[in-house]
């Protein structure tokens, strides 16, 4: 029972987070691929900071190191006010949002058939 509600909850926000995206989100591959490289950028910046201020990097597993790149990762987009790159943030999934060495999917699955 509990598992069905957790998969609910993220069925849910999965979808409104999909709902959030602003009017002008690109949805082309090369749009996407250059959201996804600054947010990768922006991602390893936080991990840099974090390992050299001694929490460690996001390969450290420490609840401190993970705390550390998310608040730095968030930081730093809200700080460039880009509506585009906050909501591109915004709908990747947790896993891969602060994860240095992501796939290329993520971005990839963004991309409108057409």
């Amino acid at each position: 029972m509990r598992i069905f509600m957790i998969a609910a909850l993220l069925f849910l926000c999965e979808s409104a987070s999909a709902g959030t995206m602003p009017q002008g989100f690109p949805r082309d591959a090369d749009s996407l691929r250059s959201l996804d490289s600054q947010q990768l950028r922006i991602v390893r910046r936080a991990g840099a900071l974090c390992w050299h201020s001694g929490f460690g990097g996001v390969g450290t597993r420490g609840v401190m190191a993970r705390a550390c790149v998310i608040q730095e990762t968030e930081g730093a987009i809200a700080n460039l006010k880009d509506p585009v790159l906050k909501a591109y943030n915004d709908a990747l999934p947790m896993n891969a949002r602060y994860s240095e060495y992501r796939p290329a999917y993520y971005w990839q699955r963004l991309v409108l058939k057409s």
